[in-house]
Order: structure tokens, then sequence, then C-alpha cells
């Protein structure tokens, strides 16, 4: 199934050379968000704020066909 994901701030850098901001990834029925970020190569240790169709989620999240999945590194500041 395919799945939209985009990748912001830091994360970014994880983005596929060939894609742009974001991109389409074709993944396995009843994958997870947490399955996404270990094939891309993102930092396990990080805590991440992801989004899937513009509803909180987490790594846990099961995904569907066409979803949406954002997903940005903490966010820190004053």
């Amino acid at each position: 199934m395919k799945v939209e994901v985009k990748l912001f701030a830091g994360f970014r850098k994880h983005i596929p050379k060939e894609a742009g901001n974001s991109f389409v990834m074709d993944v396995p029925h009843g994958s997870t968000v947490g399955d996404i970020v270990a094939s891309l190569g993102l930092p396990v240790n990080v805590k991440k704020i992801i989004f899937v169709n513009g509803v909180h989620g987490d790594s846990k999240t099961h995904l569907k066909s066409n979803d949406r999945v954002g997903i940005f590194p903490p966010v820190a500041g004053g």
C-alpha cells in the first residue's frame, strides 16, 4: 500500500535523494509509523512528534492506504 511521508527540520536529511519534501512509500499492509521510521533510518533514541492525516499519532499507529504521515523532531525554544 502507498502512504505519503513528510519529514521536517533535522529529519529532512533522511528523505530519499530523488524525493521532494514529501514522498510516497510503498509499505506492506499492517505497517506502522514505527516501520517507516526504521526503514528511513531515523534515530531511534530521538523523540518524535508524529501526525497521521493531521491527527497526533505515535510509532504504534497502524497505517492505511493513502495515509499522510508527518514526522517532526522535538521542538525546543523559548
